[in-house]
């Protein structure tokens, strides 16, 4: 049990344990949902007993079910156990009962008929109630036996550890991803400031992320890439800030309609540096800046920051390097018209081993860019 992370999985291996040794009609788990503050019944199995969709049925702290083990003084004897017929039992033969214990346990019976509930068992961890075994019929007819409610009991103690493991792994993992959610919102809305800045590459940083993750895809086709889904996220975003460097260029030198002179074309060559400043205090973005640092490296050697060449240059900005080419060389731009599809196509493939790297012109070529 303690190595199963998921919650869901985790209830239903207990039940169908429970209800293969026990022999009984239904069983179920009310488990506790900290972000509603109720119990749900999560799943209730068997074949011949009671049949409730999951999250169906939800306790408040307040229902007699969950107060019974909440609340000692609600309680028949020092156990944990809660047994209908016990309750019924004492409810006819114990006159001493206070009024509002007796209508407390009254009201605990009819809800526990309603669920054909006959015997319960808590949850805890530590303190806290984490949720109710409930158990109908036994298939013979027969009453549980009170070693297998002993036994039952004494399971609980690891049931409830296991599921206060699994838990907190769903809520890790759901923080995970709603990080993960928050932080791609974050790194769309820096692309779209680049975008706002320079108004002629409008959809350029998401079209060039959309090539750069089918040429990769390609790419993983005949060649093996090690960490893929890390590499993959990592590709994405990097293509999505590989321009993020031009916050740092005049617009007037991003918009202009003329062709650029030599000291304005210096300061755009220094956008992928600038990028590189911009999110080094960042740790998590290692790999993501290399993609951003050597985008504009040339396979020869004739690119920009650094000049290096071949095998050198990161894998990652050697994808984003043709997508970026391709996506420039087909949109519009102040100081020319966009090339054909084909024209780009022709250009991106006569320069491979010069520009571009020949694996990812290759995979560029069987990509569904260019045969989509």
């Amino acid at each position: 049990m303690i190595l199963i992370h998921r919650t869901d999985t985790l209830v239903k291996l207990i039940l169908r344990a429970i209800l293969k040794s026990l022999k009984i009609t239904h069983a179920g788990i009310f488990l506790y949902n900290r972000s509603k503050g109720v119990y749900i019944l999560t799943v209730s199995r068997g074949k011949k007993g009671i049949k409730i969709p999951a999250g169906f049925v939800k306790l408040s702290k307040e229902s007699p079910l969950i107060k019974y083990f909440s609340d000692k003084k609600y309680r028949l004897g020092e156990d944990n156990l809660l047994i209908a017929k016990r309750v019924k039992m004492s409810l006819r033969t114990r006159r001493s009962i206070e009024e509002e214990k007796r209508s407390f346990l009254n009201r605990l019976v009819y809800l526990m008929s309603i669920y054909k509930i006959t015997s319960a068992l808590p949850i805890f961890f530590r303190e806290d109630l984490l949720g109710v075994l409930i158990l109908g019929n036994k298939l013979n007819k027969e009453e549980i036996h009170p070693q297998e409610l002993s036994f039952l009991s004494i399971l609980s103690s690891d049931v409830a550890m296991a599921i206060q493991n699994a838990t907190l792994f769903d809520q890790l993992k759901f923080q995970l991803e709603r990080n993960q959610t928050l932080f791609l919102q974050t790194v769309s809305a820096l692309a779209e400031a680049i975008e706002a800045k320079d108004r002629y590459t409008l959809g350029h940083t998401q079209r060039v992320a959309n090539y750069s993750l089918e040429i990769a895809n390609c790419l993983r086709k005949y060649r093996r890439l090690k960490n893929w889904q890390e590499f993959k996220e990592n590709l994405r975003i990097a293509a999505l800030l590989h321009d993020i460097g031009k916050i740092g260029i005049p617009e007037n030198v991003l918009n202009k309609r003329s062709p650029l002179c030599e000291e304005e074309k210096e300061l755009i060559r220094r956008h992928p540096e600038i990028g590189v400043e911009i999110l080094n205090p960042i740790k998590e973005f290692k790999d993501i800046i290399l993609g951003i640092k050597y985008h504009h490296e040339r396979y020869d050697g004739k690119g920009y920051p650094c000049g290096i060449k071949g095998k050198k240059i990161p894998l990652i900005a050697s994808i984003i390097a043709v997508a970026d080419s391709f996506d420039a060389m087909t949109s519009e731009r102040p100081y020319r018209r966009a090339l054909s599809k084909e024209e780009a196509i022709r250009i991106i493939k006569e320069n491979r081993g010069k520009q571009f790297s020949p694996v990812c012109v290759d995979a560029f070529l069987n990509s569904k860019i260019v045969k989509g």
